[in-house]
């Protein structure tokens, strides 16, 4: 937020530029929480190569495939936050620590699609349209898009 002190000098500007801070402000505002919920996306990878292997999934899980479009980034986090909500349901029976890591993995997921404006999914294959397939590769593809949406997010 605007220190009180800024926000004091401010409002000793003439209106027209009064307006225009206001104006930068929430742009750069925007901008900052674009960036920091990318960063806040590559927190989860750590805990994804944690739980790679684990021989107490046994589900199949609906995975998007690597090609899609770049405007679908949004849907497909959502996909696999979706899925990982049912690893989660799963796991609450078995090891803690994987149980652990998992709930941290969707906790940062829902953190970041809740700060993602790029939401036009219109076009987007929906999550039930893909192939279900074994957990090790769901978590393989997941990591990969984390890689894709972070190296795509540095290039812009």
């Amino acid at each position: 937020m605007v220190s009180n002190t800024v926000l004091k000098s401010v409002l000793q500007f003439p209106e027209n530029v009064k307006k225009k801070f206001l104006v930068f402000y929430l742009i750069l505002s925007s901008c900052l929480l674009h960036i920091q919920a990318t960063a806040l996306l590559a927190e989860v990878l750590p805990d994804l190569e944690k739980i790679q292997v684990s021989s107490e999934i046994d589900a199949f899980l609906y995975t998007a495939d690597l090609n899609y479009p770049s405007h679908c980034n949004v849907s497909v986090i959502k996909c696999f936050q979706l899925e990982m909500e049912v690893v989660l349901y799963e796991s609450k029976f078995g090891d803690s620590n994987f149980c652990n890591s998992v709930h941290r993995i969707v906790r940062i997921i829902k953190k970041f699609l809740s700060h993602e404006m790029n939401t036009d999914t219109r076009t987007c294959q929906r999550c039930e349209t893909y192939k279900e397939k074994k957990y090790p590769e769901f978590i393989a593809n997941f990591m990969s898009v984390v890689q894709r949406v972070n190296r795509e997010e540095r290039k812009k």
